[in-house]
């Protein structure tokens, strides 16, 4: 879970996180820093917000249940959405608009 949180948050992890979901930060602090766990509702506010791929790295080996797979939908809807982005882009170079 520390993974994670601090790979969405590269800086101020524990500040980010209150801000998202309303956990105070010196909980969050416990969690990176004495590797406590999240209470019942603190864990269900960060599925909350960070949905699948937050599940998919809380429980890496229930790689098949149905969280591994909306968390992949939702990476694929994102690259997908970044290709378009980028195809948009190099459309623009080619037709000189950019």
């Amino acid at each position: 879970m520390t993974s994670f949180l601090r790979a969405q948050h590269p800086l101020k992890t524990a500040q980010c996180v209150e801000a998202e979901t309303d956990i105070s930060a010196s909980t969050v602090r416990k969690w990176l820093e004495q590797g406590n766990a999240p209470s019942g509702p603190a864990y269900d506010a960060l599925v909350r917000r960070y949905g699948a791929p937050f599940l998919c790295a809380v429980h890496p080996e229930q790689a098949d249940e149905w969280f591994a797979e909306v968390a992949r939908m939702q990476e694929q809807v994102h690259l997908e959405r970044a290709v378009a982005v980028m195809k948009r882009r190099l459309d623009d170079v080619r037709e000189g608009r950019a």
